[in-house]
Protein backbone atom coordinates (compact mmCIF):
# COMPACT_ATOMS: atom_id res chain seq x y z
CA UNK A 1 0.00 0.00 0.00
CA UNK A 2 2.90 2.23 1.12
CA UNK A 3 4.59 1.67 -2.72
CA UNK A 4 1.02 2.40 -4.07
CA UNK A 5 1.02 6.12 -2.54
CA UNK A 6 4.63 6.75 -3.03
CA UNK A 7 4.04 8.62 -6.64
CA UNK A 8 1.65 10.91 -5.22
CA UNK A 9 3.33 11.83 -1.86
CA UNK A 10 6.22 12.58 -4.15
CA UNK A 11 4.50 14.62 -6.73
CA UNK A 12 3.01 16.50 -3.43
CA UNK A 13 5.97 16.89 -2.34
CA UNK A 14 7.73 18.21 -5.49
CA UNK A 15 5.29 20.47 -6.48
CA UNK A 16 5.26 22.08 -2.81
CA UNK A 17 8.96 23.05 -3.60
CA UNK A 18 8.11 24.35 -7.13
CA UNK A 19 5.38 26.80 -5.73
CA UNK A 20 7.51 27.79 -2.67
CA UNK A 21 7.68 31.47 -3.36
CA UNK A 22 6.23 34.51 -1.16
CA UNK A 23 2.62 34.36 -2.98
CA UNK A 24 2.28 30.74 -2.40
CA UNK A 25 -0.23 31.51 0.84
CA UNK A 26 -3.12 31.22 -1.54
CA UNK A 27 -6.54 30.96 0.05
CA UNK A 28 -4.18 30.14 3.70
CA UNK A 29 -5.45 32.46 5.75
CA UNK A 30 -8.33 31.45 8.64
CA UNK A 31 -8.71 35.28 10.00
CA UNK A 32 -9.97 37.57 8.62
CA UNK A 33 -8.24 40.06 5.94
CA UNK A 34 -9.40 43.12 4.42
CA UNK A 35 -9.22 43.00 0.51
CA UNK A 36 -8.34 46.44 0.65
CA UNK A 37 -5.28 45.99 2.25
CA UNK A 38 -1.83 44.27 1.07
CA UNK A 39 -1.62 41.01 2.45
CA UNK A 40 1.59 39.73 4.07
CA UNK A 41 2.44 35.82 3.60
CA UNK A 42 1.27 34.29 6.20
CA UNK A 43 2.05 30.57 7.80
CA UNK A 44 0.29 27.28 6.10
CA UNK A 45 -2.91 26.51 7.78
CA UNK A 46 -5.48 23.49 6.62
CA UNK A 47 -6.25 24.91 2.48
CA UNK A 48 -9.87 25.75 1.86
CA UNK A 49 -10.94 25.59 5.71
CA UNK A 50 -11.86 28.82 5.91
CA UNK A 51 -12.82 29.63 2.56
CA UNK A 52 -16.28 31.46 1.56
CA UNK A 53 -17.70 33.51 -1.07
CA UNK A 54 -16.43 36.93 -1.53
CA UNK A 55 -18.50 40.59 -2.30
CA UNK A 56 -15.73 42.28 -4.42
CA UNK A 57 -17.53 45.37 -5.34
CA UNK A 58 -19.20 46.36 -1.34
CA UNK A 59 -16.43 47.86 -0.15
CA UNK A 60 -15.26 46.46 3.18
CA UNK A 61 -15.50 42.88 2.23
CA UNK A 62 -13.49 39.79 4.01
CA UNK A 63 -12.57 36.24 3.81
CA UNK A 64 -13.03 34.86 7.13
CA UNK A 65 -14.65 31.67 8.73
CA UNK A 66 -17.82 29.84 7.13
CA UNK A 67 -20.06 30.92 9.72
CA UNK A 68 -18.71 34.99 9.04
CA UNK A 69 -21.99 37.34 8.38
CA UNK A 70 -22.25 38.37 4.85
CA UNK A 71 -21.77 41.76 3.43
CA UNK A 72 -25.26 43.27 3.31
CA UNK A 73 -24.85 45.06 -0.42
CA UNK A 74 -24.92 42.08 -3.09
CA UNK A 75 -22.58 42.48 -6.22
CA UNK A 76 -23.58 41.03 -9.53
CA UNK A 77 -20.70 38.47 -8.58
CA UNK A 78 -22.36 37.36 -5.62
CA UNK A 79 -25.88 37.25 -7.15
CA UNK A 80 -24.37 34.79 -9.94
CA UNK A 81 -22.79 32.81 -7.27
CA UNK A 82 -26.09 32.20 -5.79
CA UNK A 83 -27.65 30.66 -8.85
CA UNK A 84 -25.11 28.67 -9.15
CA UNK A 85 -23.94 26.62 -6.64
CA UNK A 86 -20.59 28.16 -5.04
CA UNK A 87 -17.51 27.13 -6.27
CA UNK A 88 -15.49 27.25 -2.81
CA UNK A 89 -18.25 25.53 -1.05
CA UNK A 90 -18.32 22.68 -3.24
CA UNK A 91 -14.80 22.45 -3.54
CA UNK A 92 -14.27 22.10 0.41
CA UNK A 93 -17.33 19.58 0.24
CA UNK A 94 -16.51 16.32 -0.67
CA UNK A 95 -19.72 14.62 -1.15
CA UNK A 96 -20.72 17.79 -3.31
CA UNK A 97 -17.05 17.33 -5.06
CA UNK A 98 -18.08 13.50 -5.61
CA UNK A 99 -21.10 14.66 -7.64
CA UNK A 100 -20.66 13.80 -11.39
CA UNK A 101 -20.81 17.56 -13.11
CA UNK A 102 -21.20 18.66 -16.89
CA UNK A 103 -18.67 21.41 -15.91
CA UNK A 104 -14.96 20.77 -14.06
CA UNK A 105 -13.92 22.93 -11.58
CA UNK A 106 -10.72 25.16 -12.09
CA UNK A 107 -8.77 27.13 -9.69
CA UNK A 108 -6.52 30.55 -10.91
CA UNK A 109 -3.67 32.24 -9.46
CA UNK A 110 -2.66 35.19 -11.72
CA UNK A 111 0.41 37.46 -10.85
CA UNK A 112 1.21 41.04 -11.46
CA UNK A 113 5.09 40.97 -13.45
CA UNK A 114 6.94 43.61 -11.26
CA UNK A 115 4.49 44.66 -9.14
CA UNK A 116 6.79 44.95 -6.47
CA UNK A 117 8.66 48.18 -7.99
CA UNK A 118 5.23 49.61 -8.87
CA UNK A 119 3.98 49.44 -5.59
CA UNK A 120 6.84 51.32 -4.86
CA UNK A 121 6.57 54.17 -7.64
CA UNK A 122 2.76 54.77 -7.04
CA UNK A 123 2.03 53.78 -3.03
CA UNK A 124 0.60 51.25 -1.48
CA UNK A 125 -2.75 51.90 -1.73
CA UNK A 126 -3.04 52.98 -5.26
CA UNK A 127 -1.52 49.60 -5.67
CA UNK A 128 -4.31 47.97 -3.95
CA UNK A 129 -6.73 49.91 -6.31
CA UNK A 130 -4.58 48.18 -8.89
CA UNK A 131 -5.16 44.91 -7.49
CA UNK A 132 -8.79 45.73 -7.14
CA UNK A 133 -9.64 46.86 -10.83
CA UNK A 134 -7.71 43.77 -12.11
CA UNK A 135 -10.33 41.41 -9.80
CA UNK A 136 -13.26 43.37 -11.10
CA UNK A 137 -12.09 42.65 -14.33
CA UNK A 138 -11.59 38.45 -13.56
CA UNK A 139 -15.54 38.72 -12.65
CA UNK A 140 -16.59 40.81 -15.76
CA UNK A 141 -14.74 38.88 -17.75
CA UNK A 142 -15.28 35.22 -16.89
CA UNK A 143 -18.93 34.60 -15.99
CA UNK A 144 -18.59 32.10 -12.96
CA UNK A 145 -15.59 33.61 -11.92
CA UNK A 146 -15.58 33.36 -7.79
CA UNK A 147 -12.65 35.81 -6.18
CA UNK A 148 -10.63 34.46 -3.67
CA UNK A 149 -8.08 35.80 -2.03
CA UNK A 150 -5.80 39.06 -3.02
CA UNK A 151 -2.30 38.65 -1.85
CA UNK A 152 0.67 41.06 -2.48
CA UNK A 153 1.18 40.38 -6.40
CA UNK A 154 -1.53 37.94 -6.97
CA UNK A 155 -5.20 37.47 -7.48
CA UNK A 156 -6.80 34.12 -7.00
CA UNK A 157 -10.16 32.61 -8.42
CA UNK A 158 -12.19 29.34 -9.00
CA UNK A 159 -14.24 29.30 -11.69
CA UNK A 160 -16.59 27.01 -13.86
CA UNK A 161 -15.81 25.53 -17.75
CA UNK A 162 -17.03 22.79 -19.47
CA UNK A 163 -13.11 21.36 -20.39
CA UNK A 164 -9.55 21.86 -20.43
CA UNK A 165 -9.71 23.59 -23.81
CA UNK A 166 -12.66 25.73 -23.18
CA UNK A 167 -11.25 26.69 -19.37
CA UNK A 168 -7.94 27.70 -21.36
CA UNK A 169 -9.68 30.15 -23.95
CA UNK A 170 -10.94 32.10 -20.90
CA UNK A 171 -8.01 32.39 -19.61
CA UNK A 172 -6.59 33.43 -22.70
CA UNK A 173 -8.93 36.18 -23.38
CA UNK A 174 -8.65 37.14 -19.57
CA UNK A 175 -5.21 37.93 -20.16
CA UNK A 176 -5.98 40.00 -23.08
CA UNK A 177 -8.81 41.76 -20.42
CA UNK A 178 -6.34 42.50 -17.46
CA UNK A 179 -3.84 43.34 -19.45
CA UNK A 180 -5.93 46.58 -21.49
CA UNK A 181 -4.60 49.99 -20.26
CA UNK A 182 -6.24 51.53 -17.38
CA UNK A 183 -5.84 54.37 -14.75
CA UNK A 184 -5.36 54.56 -11.25
CA UNK A 185 -5.90 58.23 -10.16
CA UNK A 186 -3.64 60.02 -12.36
CA UNK A 187 -1.38 57.12 -13.21
CA UNK A 188 -2.03 55.48 -16.58
CA UNK A 189 -0.92 51.68 -16.35
CA UNK A 190 -0.26 48.54 -18.38
CA UNK A 191 -0.37 45.72 -15.88
CA UNK A 192 1.42 42.45 -17.88
CA UNK A 193 0.06 39.27 -16.32
CA UNK A 194 0.46 35.63 -15.67
CA UNK A 195 -1.57 32.51 -15.12
CA UNK A 196 -1.16 28.82 -13.74
CA UNK A 197 -4.28 27.28 -13.27
CA UNK A 198 -5.16 23.29 -12.34
CA UNK A 199 -7.80 21.33 -12.44
CA UNK A 200 -10.13 20.55 -9.11
CA UNK A 201 -10.80 17.13 -10.21
CA UNK A 202 -7.47 15.56 -10.44
CA UNK A 203 -5.90 16.42 -7.19
CA UNK A 204 -7.55 16.64 -3.28
CA UNK A 205 -8.38 20.47 -3.09
CA UNK A 206 -7.06 20.73 0.65
CA UNK A 207 -3.46 19.12 -0.03
CA UNK A 208 -3.14 20.14 -3.35
CA UNK A 209 -4.58 21.89 -6.11
CA UNK A 210 -3.59 25.46 -4.63
CA UNK A 211 0.16 24.34 -4.55
CA UNK A 212 -0.19 23.23 -8.01
CA UNK A 213 -1.80 26.32 -9.39
CA UNK A 214 1.28 28.12 -8.06
CA UNK A 215 3.56 25.33 -9.47
CA UNK A 216 2.22 26.09 -12.86
CA UNK A 217 2.94 29.95 -12.53
CA UNK A 218 5.96 29.27 -11.53
CA UNK A 219 6.80 27.20 -14.62
CA UNK A 220 4.70 29.94 -17.07
CA UNK A 221 7.16 32.10 -15.86
CA UNK A 222 10.37 30.46 -16.07
CA UNK A 223 9.21 29.50 -19.58
CA UNK A 224 7.98 33.32 -20.01
CA UNK A 225 4.43 32.05 -20.97
CA UNK A 226 1.12 33.80 -20.28
CA UNK A 227 -0.81 31.00 -19.15
CA UNK A 228 0.46 27.44 -18.00
CA UNK A 229 -1.80 24.00 -16.90
CA UNK A 230 -1.01 22.66 -14.00
CA UNK A 231 -0.49 18.95 -15.59
CA UNK A 232 0.77 17.30 -12.45
CA UNK A 233 2.67 14.90 -14.48
CA UNK A 234 4.56 17.05 -16.56
CA UNK A 235 5.34 19.25 -13.56
CA UNK A 236 6.29 15.95 -11.32
CA UNK A 237 8.72 15.01 -14.49
CA UNK A 238 10.06 18.93 -14.65
CA UNK A 239 10.35 18.65 -10.86
CA UNK A 240 12.17 15.20 -10.74
CA UNK A 241 14.71 17.02 -13.43
CA UNK A 242 15.67 20.14 -11.72
CA UNK A 243 15.96 17.85 -8.73
CA UNK A 244 18.33 15.55 -10.76
CA UNK A 245 20.38 18.93 -12.31
CA UNK A 246 20.35 19.90 -8.45
CA UNK A 247 22.59 17.05 -7.80
CA UNK A 248 24.86 17.39 -10.81
CA UNK A 249 25.89 20.82 -10.41
CA UNK A 250 28.52 20.40 -7.82
CA UNK A 251 29.97 17.69 -9.85
CA UNK A 252 29.63 19.77 -13.05
CA UNK A 253 31.92 22.60 -11.68
CA UNK A 254 34.30 20.00 -10.62
CA UNK A 255 35.03 17.70 -13.80
CA UNK A 256 34.81 20.85 -16.36
CA UNK A 257 31.23 20.66 -17.96
CA UNK A 258 30.86 24.24 -17.22
CA UNK A 259 32.83 26.47 -19.55
CA UNK A 260 32.63 30.31 -20.48
CA UNK A 261 31.56 31.69 -23.99
CA UNK A 262 32.64 35.36 -24.33
CA UNK A 263 30.55 38.16 -26.61
CA UNK A 264 32.56 40.29 -28.21
CA UNK A 265 31.70 44.09 -27.79
CA UNK A 266 32.74 46.70 -30.52
CA UNK A 267 33.89 50.05 -30.04
CA UNK A 268 31.71 52.18 -32.64
CA UNK A 269 34.49 55.04 -32.89
CA UNK A 270 37.75 53.01 -33.16
CA UNK A 271 36.20 49.94 -34.80
CA UNK A 272 38.09 47.80 -32.16
CA UNK A 273 37.05 45.09 -29.75
CA UNK A 274 38.01 46.66 -26.50
CA UNK A 275 35.70 44.01 -24.04
CA UNK A 276 33.32 40.70 -24.11
CA UNK A 277 30.76 39.44 -22.02
CA UNK A 278 31.48 36.44 -19.97
CA UNK A 279 28.70 33.61 -20.57
CA UNK A 280 28.66 30.41 -18.53
CA UNK A 281 27.80 27.48 -20.66
CA UNK A 282 26.70 24.30 -19.76
CA UNK A 283 26.95 21.15 -21.51
CA UNK A 284 26.47 17.83 -20.26
CA UNK A 285 27.48 14.77 -21.72
CA UNK A 286 24.98 12.66 -23.05
CA UNK A 287 22.35 15.43 -22.80
CA UNK A 288 23.77 18.50 -24.57
CA UNK A 289 23.58 22.19 -23.88
CA UNK A 290 21.60 23.10 -20.62
CA UNK A 291 19.08 26.19 -20.89
CA UNK A 292 21.56 28.80 -18.59
CA UNK A 293 18.73 30.66 -17.32
CA UNK A 294 17.23 27.10 -16.19
CA UNK A 295 19.89 26.13 -14.25
CA UNK A 296 20.94 29.73 -12.92
CA UNK A 297 17.45 29.80 -11.60
CA UNK A 298 18.48 26.47 -9.85
CA UNK A 299 21.27 27.62 -8.69
CA UNK A 300 19.56 30.98 -7.04
CA UNK A 301 17.25 28.62 -5.58
CA UNK A 302 19.49 25.87 -3.80
CA UNK A 303 21.87 28.87 -2.63
CA UNK A 304 24.92 27.01 -5.15
CA UNK A 305 24.82 30.66 -7.05
CA UNK A 306 27.68 31.91 -5.15
CA UNK A 307 29.79 29.48 -5.58
CA UNK A 308 28.77 29.26 -9.74
CA UNK A 309 29.59 32.86 -9.33
CA UNK A 310 32.94 32.88 -7.91
CA UNK A 311 33.89 30.43 -9.98
CA UNK A 312 32.92 32.31 -13.15
CA UNK A 313 34.85 35.56 -11.86
CA UNK A 314 38.06 33.08 -11.49
CA UNK A 315 37.91 31.44 -14.71
CA UNK A 316 37.42 35.21 -16.38
CA UNK A 317 40.50 36.63 -14.50
CA UNK A 318 42.67 33.33 -15.76
CA UNK A 319 41.31 33.83 -19.69
CA UNK A 320 42.34 37.41 -19.50
CA UNK A 321 45.82 36.85 -17.97
CA UNK A 322 45.62 34.02 -21.42
CA UNK A 323 44.53 36.41 -23.59
CA UNK A 324 46.35 39.16 -22.83
CA UNK A 325 50.14 37.58 -22.81
CA UNK A 326 48.82 36.74 -27.22
CA UNK A 327 48.44 40.11 -26.97
CA UNK A 328 44.85 40.71 -26.89
CA UNK A 329 44.19 43.30 -23.75
CA UNK A 330 40.57 43.32 -23.12
CA UNK A 331 38.19 44.17 -20.64
CA UNK A 332 35.85 41.07 -19.30
CA UNK A 333 32.43 41.78 -17.71
CA UNK A 334 30.45 39.14 -16.00
CA UNK A 335 26.78 38.77 -15.00
CA UNK A 336 26.47 39.29 -11.42
CA UNK A 337 23.34 37.83 -9.38
CA UNK A 338 20.96 40.31 -8.29
CA UNK A 339 20.44 38.03 -5.08
CA UNK A 340 24.19 38.74 -4.67
CA UNK A 341 24.57 41.77 -4.75
CA UNK A 342 23.66 42.84 -0.97
CA UNK A 343 25.76 39.84 0.16
CA UNK A 344 28.76 41.47 1.94
CA UNK A 345 30.59 38.03 1.94
CA UNK A 346 30.53 37.54 -1.64
CA UNK A 347 31.69 41.55 -2.03
CA UNK A 348 34.13 40.47 -0.05
CA UNK A 349 35.10 37.16 -1.94
CA UNK A 350 35.07 38.82 -5.03
CA UNK A 351 36.95 41.67 -4.53
CA UNK A 352 39.65 39.48 -2.84
CA UNK A 353 39.57 37.46 -6.62
CA UNK A 354 40.10 40.66 -9.03
CA UNK A 355 42.53 42.00 -7.29
CA UNK A 356 44.85 38.87 -8.84
CA UNK A 357 43.44 40.22 -12.07
CA UNK A 358 45.95 41.17 -14.98
CA UNK A 359 43.54 43.68 -16.75
CA UNK A 360 40.42 45.19 -15.80
CA UNK A 361 37.22 43.03 -14.78
CA UNK A 362 33.74 44.82 -15.19
CA UNK A 363 30.31 43.48 -13.10
CA UNK A 364 27.09 43.37 -15.18
CA UNK A 365 24.08 43.83 -13.10
CA UNK A 366 20.14 44.22 -13.97
CA UNK A 367 18.38 47.24 -13.43
CA UNK A 368 16.09 45.75 -10.62
CA UNK A 369 18.89 44.36 -8.82
CA UNK A 370 19.29 46.29 -5.70
CA UNK A 371 15.60 46.29 -5.00
CA UNK A 372 15.57 44.34 -2.55
CA UNK A 373 18.30 45.42 -0.09
CA UNK A 374 19.06 48.82 -1.29
CA UNK A 375 21.64 49.89 1.14
CA UNK A 376 23.71 46.68 0.86
CA UNK A 377 23.79 46.56 -2.71
CA UNK A 378 24.53 50.33 -3.19
CA UNK A 379 27.56 49.71 -0.65
CA UNK A 380 28.80 47.01 -2.48
CA UNK A 381 28.82 48.49 -5.59
CA UNK A 382 30.71 51.86 -4.62
CA UNK A 383 33.49 48.93 -2.76
CA UNK A 384 33.51 47.34 -6.29
CA UNK A 385 34.19 50.94 -7.91
CA UNK A 386 36.63 51.97 -5.42
CA UNK A 387 38.80 48.37 -6.57
CA UNK A 388 38.63 49.51 -10.19
CA UNK A 389 35.76 47.19 -10.78
CA UNK A 390 33.75 48.99 -13.79
CA UNK A 391 29.68 48.48 -13.26
CA UNK A 392 27.79 48.25 -16.36
CA UNK A 393 23.79 48.04 -15.94
CA UNK A 394 22.46 45.17 -17.99
CA UNK A 395 18.97 45.38 -19.66
CA UNK A 396 18.29 48.94 -19.13
CA UNK A 397 14.90 49.58 -19.96
CA UNK A 398 12.94 46.55 -19.73
CA UNK A 399 12.72 46.76 -16.03
CA UNK A 400 11.54 50.13 -14.41
CA UNK A 401 13.96 52.93 -14.86
CA UNK A 402 14.10 56.35 -13.43
CA UNK A 403 16.43 59.06 -13.24
CA UNK A 404 16.68 58.67 -9.45
CA UNK A 405 17.69 55.08 -9.78
CA UNK A 406 20.43 55.54 -12.37
CA UNK A 407 21.81 59.02 -9.92
CA UNK A 408 22.48 56.80 -7.25
CA UNK A 409 24.55 53.44 -8.94
CA UNK A 410 27.89 54.39 -9.62
CA UNK A 411 27.93 52.89 -13.09
CA UNK A 412 29.93 53.35 -15.95
CA UNK A 413 27.99 51.62 -18.40
CA UNK A 414 24.54 51.65 -19.69
CA UNK A 415 23.42 48.60 -21.62
CA UNK A 416 20.31 49.51 -23.66
CA UNK A 417 17.96 46.21 -24.13
CA UNK A 418 17.99 44.63 -27.32
CA UNK A 419 14.23 44.23 -27.17
CA UNK A 420 14.66 48.83 -27.89
CA UNK A 421 17.22 47.75 -30.88
CA UNK A 422 15.58 45.08 -32.93
CA UNK A 423 12.85 47.74 -33.41
CA UNK A 424 15.18 50.31 -34.85
CA UNK A 425 14.73 49.93 -38.59
CA UNK A 426 11.15 49.11 -38.46
CA UNK A 427 9.67 51.27 -35.21
CA UNK A 428 8.87 55.23 -35.03
CA UNK A 429 9.53 54.71 -31.24
CA UNK A 430 12.33 52.97 -30.99
CA UNK A 431 14.97 55.18 -32.37
CA UNK A 432 13.48 57.80 -30.22
CA UNK A 433 14.03 55.89 -27.20
CA UNK A 434 17.55 54.48 -27.55
CA UNK A 435 18.55 58.14 -28.58
CA UNK A 436 17.48 59.61 -26.03
CA UNK A 437 19.06 56.55 -23.66
CA UNK A 438 22.36 57.61 -25.11
CA UNK A 439 22.05 60.96 -24.45
CA UNK A 440 20.88 60.48 -21.20
CA UNK A 441 23.54 58.47 -20.00
CA UNK A 442 25.91 60.62 -21.68
CA UNK A 443 24.88 63.70 -19.85
CA UNK A 444 25.67 60.75 -16.52
CA UNK A 445 28.91 59.93 -17.79
CA UNK A 446 28.21 56.82 -18.51
CA UNK A 447 29.18 54.92 -22.12
CA UNK A 448 26.60 53.36 -23.87
CA UNK A 449 26.50 49.49 -25.11
CA UNK A 450 23.48 48.95 -27.05
CA UNK A 451 22.67 44.86 -26.97
CA UNK A 452 21.34 42.67 -30.05
CA UNK A 453 22.65 44.76 -32.87
CA UNK A 454 21.69 41.47 -35.31
CA UNK A 455 21.92 43.84 -39.06
CA UNK A 456 24.29 45.95 -40.39
CA UNK A 457 21.73 48.70 -40.85
CA UNK A 458 21.15 48.72 -36.67
CA UNK A 459 24.79 48.95 -36.36
CA UNK A 460 25.39 51.85 -38.58
CA UNK A 461 22.44 53.69 -37.07
CA UNK A 462 23.80 53.22 -34.11
CA UNK A 463 26.87 54.99 -34.86
CA UNK A 464 24.77 57.92 -36.23
CA UNK A 465 23.57 58.24 -32.75
CA UNK A 466 26.55 58.27 -31.05
CA UNK A 467 26.32 54.62 -29.26
CA UNK A 468 29.50 54.02 -27.79
CA UNK A 469 29.79 50.05 -27.97
CA UNK A 470 27.75 47.46 -30.22
CA UNK A 471 26.98 43.74 -29.22
CA UNK A 472 25.09 41.07 -30.92
CA UNK A 473 25.14 38.72 -33.74
CA UNK A 474 26.16 40.68 -36.16
CA UNK A 475 29.05 41.57 -35.15
CA UNK A 476 29.38 38.12 -33.06
CA UNK A 477 28.00 35.30 -31.16
CA UNK A 478 29.39 34.26 -28.19
CA UNK A 479 32.32 32.23 -28.81
CA UNK A 480 34.44 29.51 -26.39
CA UNK A 481 37.97 30.94 -25.63
CA UNK A 482 40.17 29.65 -28.91
CA UNK A 483 37.42 30.52 -31.11
CA UNK A 484 37.74 34.37 -29.72
CA UNK A 485 41.25 34.54 -29.93
CA UNK A 486 40.86 33.68 -33.88
CA UNK A 487 38.08 36.71 -34.04
CA UNK A 488 40.31 38.88 -32.41
CA UNK A 489 43.49 38.24 -34.77
CA UNK A 490 41.22 38.21 -37.38
CA UNK A 491 41.14 41.54 -39.63
CA UNK A 492 38.87 40.67 -41.66
CA UNK A 493 35.97 40.81 -39.29
CA UNK A 494 36.72 44.64 -38.24
CA UNK A 495 36.85 45.56 -41.96
CA UNK A 496 33.34 43.76 -42.56
CA UNK A 497 32.13 45.89 -39.15
CA UNK A 498 33.87 49.20 -40.19
CA UNK A 499 30.64 49.57 -42.97
CA UNK A 500 30.17 53.11 -44.51
CA UNK A 501 31.58 55.90 -42.62
CA UNK A 502 28.86 58.18 -40.49
CA UNK A 503 29.15 60.75 -43.34
CA UNK A 504 28.04 58.28 -45.48
CA UNK A 505 24.90 57.12 -44.07
CA UNK A 506 24.64 60.30 -43.30
CA UNK A 507 24.44 61.49 -46.72
CA UNK A 508 22.13 58.68 -47.43
CA UNK A 509 19.93 59.01 -44.99
CA UNK A 510 19.35 62.41 -45.85
CA UNK A 511 20.63 63.95 -42.57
Amino acid sequence: MALVNLPVLVLRAVVRRLAARPWRTAFDVRKPVRIAEVVEATTRQDQWQGIRSVNPKSGDGFLGSADAPPPIVQSSAQQRSQVITAIFDELRDESVAAKASAQSTFVAIVEVERFAPLRKSIGYRLANQLLEILADRVEAAIESAERGRIGRTTIEFAFNAASLEAATANLQDLVETLEARLFVDAFSISPTVTIGFADAGQSSIRDELVDQAAAALSAAQTERRKIRFADPAVLLQNSLSDLELMRALPHALASGELSLYYQPKLHARTNTITSVEALIRWIRPGSGLVPTDRFIALAEETGAIRELSEWVITRAIDDQQYLIERGHAVDIYVNISGQLLPDHGFAAAALALVRHAKGRIGFEITETAVISDPDAALANLRAFTEAGIRIAIDDYGSGLSSLAYLKQLPAQELKIDRMFVSGLTNSNRDPLLVRSSIDLAHALEMEVTAEGVDTAMSLSLLRIMGCDLLQGYFISPPLPLPQLIEFLRDEAHLERLAGPGPGQWQASLGA
